[in-house]
């Protein structure tokens, strides 16, 4: 079958040919579409069950805040100005949202790994006053992969499983932490947080 979009449905079905009735992400995905926090990536594709890169999420969280107006200096030497997630990125590097690494990059097209999603999440919450103390002593021991969680992302993970932001992988008892988030996976996150009664 030949897709055909309708660009004057709201509905996502009729916009991304990836997106199907029945597909466990469709209700993720037109909240997230529904609340302008995520796009498409062109040729009428959600992508899915592609990787999120660091430049998207920050873009998400930018948009998810309102896309207020920034100013000051780039950090990151590898976030040139005039880029799309340019400004993205400066926000929620001046909200402490993202942090970069020790040699001064942020490397916006790498693929972001589940518990860099979660930390981010839950640093956006914190610098948007939301109360993240439910959940932040949740013991996520009963995770067989507990311990391969970096310890930055610790209290991060404690509180999106505590807050019932993410749940456990495969059959419901790892976390993997390192393993890369897919876009309609963030989608759930992001509806998920946005739902919540913080």
């Amino acid at each position: 079958n030949v897709f055909v979009p309708n660009p004057n449905s709201s509905n996502v079905i009729d916009l991304f040919s990836d997106v199907n009735t029945g597909d466990w992400f469709l209700d993720y995905v037109q909240y997230a579409y529904d609340k302008g926090i995520m796009k498409g990536v062109g040729n009428y594709r959600f992508a899915p069950n592609e990787p999120l890169t660091r430049a998207q999420i920050a873009q998400i969280l930018y948009a998810q805040a309102g896309s207020p107006a920034v100013s000051g200096e780039m950090k990151f030497t590898d976030v040139a100005q005039g880029s799309w997630y340019y400004n993205a990125v400066l926000w929620a590097s001046q909200n402490g949202i993202v942090t970069g690494y020790a040699n001064g990059m942020f490397r916006p097209n790498t693929n972001i790994t589940r518990e860099q999603l979660v930390t981010m999440l839950y640093r956006y919450a914190k610098a948007s006053g939301k109360d993240v103390s439910v959940g932040e002593d949740t013991n996520i021991l009963s995770y067989a992969d507990a311990f391969t969680v970096s310890g930055y992302a610790v209290s991060a993970l404690q509180w999106a499983c505590g807050a019932g932001i993410i749940s456990g992988t495969g059959d419901g008892s790892t976390l993997t932490p390192q393993g890369e988030a897919a876009r309609a996976q963030a989608a759930t996150v992001l509806m998920r947080f946005c739902e919540q009664d913080h």
